[in-house]
Order: C-alpha cells, then structure tokens, then sequence
C-alpha cells in the first residue's frame, strides 16, 4: 500500500496510527484486531524499543505477527527507525525520527524507491523541506515527542505548518494530533493522513477519525 493523496480538490484527511512501543505482540495484538474490526487506518507506525535493548533478530517475530494483521487488510506497516529490519521482514515503509530523521537521504538508498520513507520533522520548516528533498516520501509534523511534551504554542505550531505545506507543498503531510479536539482543525488545515495520540487507543470513538 502506498501512503498517497486523492488529490487537493478531494482532499481527505486519512487515519493513520501509531502503537505504543511495544515489546511483545500481546495483549496488543488482540487490542488492535478489536479496533481494525471498527475502522481501517491508511497505515500503522510500529514503534519499537530502541535497538540496544531489543535486536532486529529478536523483533522480528513481532514485526512479523503485527504485519499478518494489517498487511492482508491493505494496511501499510511502517516501522519506526529500523530501516534494515523493515526491509527484511517486507514491511511497507520506514518512519524516521529522532536523530535517524536526520539522515533521510541514506536510508532512501539503503531501502530503495519501492519502500515508503517518511519523515518526523517536529515544527521545523527547514527540516520538512530538506526532507521532501532527500526523498522522503512524506513528512510529519509533531508538537511532542518522548522528550518534549506539547504545549498549547506547539499545537498551534503544528496546526500553522500543516496548513502552510498543504497549500505549498506537493508531497503528503501527516500531522500528529494530540487529543481529539485537534483533529478537525487539522483536517481543515489540510493534513493527508492524521496521526492520534496514544489516547486514541483508549477511547477511539471520540477522536471522530
């Protein structure tokens, strides 16, 4: 599956989730098959513990129980960071962020043209575009991450640099909506695909995605 856009007259913005980092496939494999049986995101960012403390050898098995969930639904399986496990388990599409945002152009040669690369970006015009540059084939625009909590400021940030991309930009834009109550003025702004909290895992039918 390709993570593309119906183009800007049909614009829709499109569900696409992201798990907790995850050790070991239950009990949230269970949890996500009752929410896939509700609705059907576009693609599902698979985090993972950071790689001293779990190999590409031992995620594997999990890698590849999450990807015989969504995969034969048309669902694409981006796994975050770990370009070279997602390619050897066949996933769809790596997710870059962190300091492994900051080398889009390497990972693109490592994984080819085939494979979906997109970008976390957090609130940084250069960075999205540089990115788009380097062959990314979207980019994510976050008001928080693990070591920064979002402030009412980054919000609006976020919400300011979607709407700008949108209109100025060709390439796809996820945007990360902390809570529910973000979710429509991103979609107005323009965002592709939003990206839901944690929170969304909770309690989905609040988040009207």
């Amino acid at each position: 599956m390709t993570l593309s856009t119906t183009g800007e007259s049909q614009r829709v913005s499109e569900l696409y989730l992201a798990t907790p980092v995850l050790e070991q496939a239950e009990p949230f494999l269970s949890d996500l098959q009752k929410r896939l049986a509700a609705c059907q995101p576009a693609a599902l960012l698979l985090r993972l513990p950071p790689v001293a403390q779990m190999s590409d050898h031992a995620a594997a098995p999990l890698v590849a129980a999450v990807a015989a969930c969504v995969q034969p639904m048309g669902i694409a399986l981006m796994v975050q960071n770990r370009a070279a496990l997602a390619v050897a388990q066949a996933c769809d599409g790596v997710h870059l962020c962190g300091d492994a945002a900051l080398d889009t152009a390497s990972v693109r040669r490592m994984v080819g043209e085939a494979m979906q690369l997109g970008v976390d970006v957090g609130l940084s015009r250069d960075h999205a575009m540089r990115a788009g540059e380097e062959g990314a084939d979207y980019i994510c625009f976050t008001p928080g991450d693990e070591s920064a909590q979002a402030t009412p400021e980054s919000v609006a940030g976020a919400l300011e640099l979607t709407r700008w991309w949108a209109v100025m930009m060709e390439l796809p834009v996820v945007a990360q909506a902390m809570t529910a109550a973000e979710v429509a003025p991103l979609a107005a702004a323009g965002a592709d695909f939003i990206m839901p909290g944690q929170g969304w895992w909770d309690s989905p039918q609040g988040w009207n995605l």
